[in-house]
């Protein structure tokens, strides 16, 4: 078995530095992992953590015992925190709590948060102390999209370190994908996964079918045929994301920059979207941003759809 950080695509740099740091012990204790899902950083941070509990190399070894337990989420002196539902409960902050507490039998300790966004006020409450001033030996990496969602006093005590989207090649050496679904990817290996799930994709083709009926129907506040497909908030929001996706493409094709396009799929909806007026297919596309953070702000989704048809109508 090799090390986890060698099997990490794009971040070397951010790993070389960190085991630099750890090797010449001066490590920080407390990391937040920011940037896009699916992107490697709760790899990074187990890969980190069996280079910080290696009794063979403060590089990692990649070979010992502690090396594989690590690899297999097994390490006695490693725990792994999630979500258990929507956030990160109290229960979950005193098991961390009772872990420090415990007399370690060597070694460091490694507490990897994962979507550490999802801490509520109480949780992140009970855990400021132990984060502000860890014991000797114990290491935090909290992972999440954004510092946004992180408390400030919490972020204040943080080493902050960015975690960029993936490349499309180095999306490809691991997955084999249609070109429209890497460009699509945004970066992110599960984003990628989604687009080649059965599911997604005919989703995406019924963005593109509802699309057609609201450019073409001025009755399509009343028409049934999208609204059984905006009752769910999640599924609203994924439709109008693609919608949003496809002026952009529309967009980058007025402006003879072909190679920004990312849906080359669906080249004639594109095609068509592009021989619309200018103003009006920025306005579109800045209602299909607005309605998806409608949506994503809890507004019912019919109702959201319902408003930007009405405002779409009034450019046409």
């Amino acid at each position: 078995m090799a090390r986890l950080v060698d099997f990490i695509l794009g971040h070397q740099g951010i790993i070389k530095k960190m085991i630099d740091s750890f090797e010449a012990g001066k490590p920080g204790q407390t990391y937040l992992f920011v940037g896009p899902s699916g992107v490697g950083k709760k790899m990074t941070a187990v890969g980190l953590a069996q280079a910080l509990m290696c009794p063979q190399s403060p590089r990692g070894c990649g070979k010992c015992p502690s090396c594989f337990r690590v690899a297999q989420g097994q390490h006695e002196n490693l725990r792994i925190i999630a979500p258990a539902g929507a956030q990160i409960k109290m229960e979950q902050a005193k098991e961390i709590i009772e872990f420090l507490s415990l007399k370690s039998l060597g070694g460091n300790r490694v507490i990897i948060i994962d979507q550490a966004n999802a801490l509520n006020a109480q949780t992140a409450n009970a855990l400021l102390k132990t984060l502000e001033e860890p014991p000797e030996g114990t290491f935090f990496f909290l992972i999440a999209p954004s510092v946004a969602g992180i408390m400030p006093t919490i972020r204040s005590r943080s080493r902050i370190v960015q975690f960029k989207p993936l490349t499309m090649e180095e999306l490809a050496k691991r997955v084999k994908a249609p070109t429209w679904a890497l460009k699509a990817a945004g970066g992110s290996f599960e984003k990628l996964a989604q687009l080649q799930d059965g599911p997604e994709l005919e989703l995406r083709q019924k963005s593109v079918e509802i699309l057609n009926v609201f450019l073409a129907d001025d009755d399509f506040i009343m028409n049934e045929f999208w609204r059984s497909e905006f009752k769910d908030r999640a599924q609203g929001q994924r439709l109008v994301s693609y919608w949003a996706g496809f002026f952009k493409d529309a967009i980058f094709l007025q402006e003879n920059a072909k190679n920004q396009v990312v849906n080359i799929d669906q080249a004639e909806l594109i095609k068509t979207l592009a021989e619309k007026d200018r103003q009006m297919l920025l306005k579109l596309t800045q209602g299909a941003f607005q309605a998806e953070q409608a949506i994503a702000s809890n507004r019912d989704p019919q109702l959201v759809m319902e408003e930007y048809f009405v405002t779409s109508k009034e450019l046409r």
